[in-house]
């Protein structure tokens, strides 16, 4: 099954620093809400799969994510521990596999998203899997210590936006899609 990944990053690609994010741009989390959560298919939910600490970086107010399935990835799942947030729209992982393979068999499932996981974007980004690409590029040298990888060369731009500025900050919402 394909899936997406959505991030933002600075002007050298940077992901995060100290694991954190050093912008603030509620415009981002309002695209990045509408994009992980509208489907063409009303009768169909996207999917966002995070790891366990992204998880429970979320307030818990804000947790699950609304009108999407929430998939979390853990080597350590146990019965009696944190994962006492039993809900229909969260399911529990140990492996990106596992859980790729188990959203492939939900016929409700329309878009897939990896989200928040500084880590596995560069992991996925050669996988064959990997449709789309939905980036917040920000004009800013953040000096981060994460970054992206070079996007593959079997990746196009589909779609950007005009620059915009929002805190002072200079943004634009980019999409790469594969062509191959």
């Amino acid at each position: 099954m394909k899936f997406n990944i959505i991030l933002a990053v600075d002007e050298k690609n940077g992901i995060l620093k100290r694991n954190t994010v050093s912008w603030n741009l509620p415009s981002d989390m309002k695209y990045f809400k509408k994009i992980t959560s509208e489907t063409s298919d009303l009768a169909k939910m996207n999917a966002v799969i995070m790891w366990r600490v992204t998880w429970f970086s979320i307030s818990s107010k804000f947790r699950p994510l609304p009108d999407r399935i929430n998939c979390i990835l853990s080597r350590e799942l146990k019965q009696n521990d944190i994962w006492s947030e039993v809900d229909d729209f969260v399911l529990y992982f140990n492996s990106l596999e596992h859980c790729l393979s188990e959203l492939e068999s939900k016929q409700n499932i329309e878009n897939i998203f990896i989200i928040w996981w500084a880590d596995l974007y560069n992991q996925v980004l050669t996988n064959p899997m990997l449709d789309k690409i939905y980036m917040t590029k920000i004009k800013w040298d953040v000096d981060c210590d994460v970054s992206l990888n070079k996007i593959p060369h079997n990746f196009i731009v589909e779609s950007y936006t005009d620059w915009e500025i929002e805190n002072n900050i200079e943004y634009s919402f980019w999409v790469y899609k594969r062509v191959d």
